[in-house]
């Protein structure tokens, strides 16, 4: 049985695709990237609080080609795609 659990996790679902968070060349594995995970990447952790503000953009992706998440978003990866990510103090 071990041996048809190892069979299934090669066939592509823990591919390593090179995107760049802030400028930094990352690797991220499976197909989708979350919100969170590219504040994690970018500042490395995601803080629940009120008074912070993030803000996430991207380009170079699949479709569409570019544009903005919020939390709870994710979106498909795609091989050098670009993540720009800030993070606001709002007090």
């Amino acid at each position: 049985m071990a041996n048809q659990e190892e069979k299934h996790e090669g066939q592509g679902h823990d591919k390593t695709t090179t995107i760049y968070v802030n400028g930094r060349e990352e690797q991220v594995t499976g197909k989708m990237i979350t919100f969170q995970r590219v504040i994690e990447i970018a500042f490395g952790n995601y803080e629940e609080n009120e008074n912070i503000v993030y803000t996430v953009s991207y380009s170079k992706g699949n479709d569409p080609d570019e544009g903005t998440m919020v939390k709870g978003d994710e979106v498909k990866v795609k091989k050098d795609m670009i993540f720009n990510a800030t993070r606001t103090d709002k007090s």
